[in-house]
């Protein structure tokens, strides 16, 4: 049996965000769930579950659902600054 993980407030509120936003392209494109549902091979009311933001939804639905919109390309690119820095704070200055 899998061991449920509490999701932290601060992710919970990203994927309602997320969520919003996919409803808002599915409804400005004119689409039903059940359309989107199809397109992503799964169900209408796991689209709704996508929507609301659910973090028990795998990963991979949020990703066959933005890819059933035409939202797909670019969703997994990460603007990481901290780690981008960390790496040039940990290069030898060239001076010695």
């Amino acid at each position: 049996m899998a061991t449920a993980v509490k999701t932290p407030r601060a992710a919970r509120k990203e994927l309602m965000t997320l969520g919003e936003n996919i409803r808002v392209a599915r409804l400005r494109r004119k689409l039903t769930a059940e359309i989107i549902a199809q397109r992503a091979g799964t169900t209408r009311q796991t689209v709704a579950k996508v929507e609301d933001g659910d973090p028990a939804v795998k990963i991979g639905t949020y990703a066959a659902v933005l890819q059933a919109l035409g939202l797909l390309k670019g969703w997994g690119q990460l603007d990481d600054l901290v780690g981008d820095q960390m790496s040039l704070d940990g290069l030898p200055s060239g001076r010695g």
